[in-house]
């Protein structure tokens, strides 16, 4: 898998994909193969374009259950084995991408569609120098790599399906809630009653 695999599932080249196609390499040459189906787990804490990479090159998915999200806002990845406690976790090391004031500013501009045609280009050369200057970096100036113990997840779990007595879609078994004497999904458990 090369790196336009990953720009091809996630849509555009971008720093953050950079940053998740080196991550996803480095464990993909620990651990050999890519997952098939749930034998190589990945903890990923932030929800950020990195995510996309790991997926597409990986193939850690939420929906095969080996994609573990925790929202901790860290370009922090811990991957293993099923069966296996030793663990490979990869973190940004923080100093290793200088924040540029320029490109964050110009980002604002583009985000608030305030920017002109202009600095849409300047934007996007930047955008792109950087994302290269990612997949170029020595691995040791990008991350800190270390070995850690974990204690793995069960492996995904399919519940039986429970329709909602108030919406009447389907939603799995254990995220039920009680409301009125009635089971609704979330959604309608914390919708104001009307």
């Amino acid at each position: 898998m090369d790196f336009n695999t990953a720009v091809q599932f996630h849509g555009h080249v971008c720093p953050g994909l950079s940053i998740g196609y080196r991550v996803a390499t480095l464990a993909a040459n620990r651990f050999k193969d890519r997952s098939k189906d749930e034998e190589l787990v990945v903890i990923v804490e932030n929800r950020s374009c990195a995510v996309d990479a790991i997926q597409a090159i990986n193939g850690c998915t939420c929906g095969k259950g080996n994609l573990i999200f925790k929202d901790h806002g860290k370009h922090v990845y811990t991957y293993f084995k099923r069966g296996d406690n030793k663990a490979l976790r990869i973190s940004l090391k923080p100093n290793a991408l200088p924040p540029d004031e320029k490109h964050t500013a110009l980002f604002a501009k583009l985000r608030a569609g305030t920017a002109n045609l202009e600095e849409e280009k300047e934007f996007q050369a930047s955008h792109d120098a950087k994302s290269q200057r990612i997949l170029e970096m020595p691995e040791e100036e990008l991350f800190w790599v270390r070995e850690v113990e974990v204690e793995p997840p069960e492996k995904a779990i399919i519940y039986p399906t429970l329709v909602c007595s108030k919406c009447g879609e389907g939603f799995m078994e254990p995220l039920g809630r009680i409301k009125n004497g009635q089971m609704v999904c979330i959604p309608c458990f914390e919708a104001e009653d009307e």
